[in-house]
């Protein structure tokens, strides 16, 4: 069984290391810049709009 200190927990910089290990991964997926999604979304929603109000 594990004993336990008594005082301030120690969780700190051992967790947070794992956690920038996983966000600085690089994926192969394609690399989209924000502000392509944003006026394909724009473009997007207008052609929805323009369509709801022709039918």
């Amino acid at each position: 069984m594990v004993k336990l200190k008594k005082g301030a927990p120690s969780a700190g910089p051992s967790s947070s290391i794992g956690i920038m290990r996983f966000f600085d991964a690089d994926t192969s997926g394609p690399k989209i810049a924000p502000e392509a999604i944003i006026v394909v979304s724009g473009i997007f929603i207008a052609a929805v709009l323009v369509i709801k109000l022709l039918g």
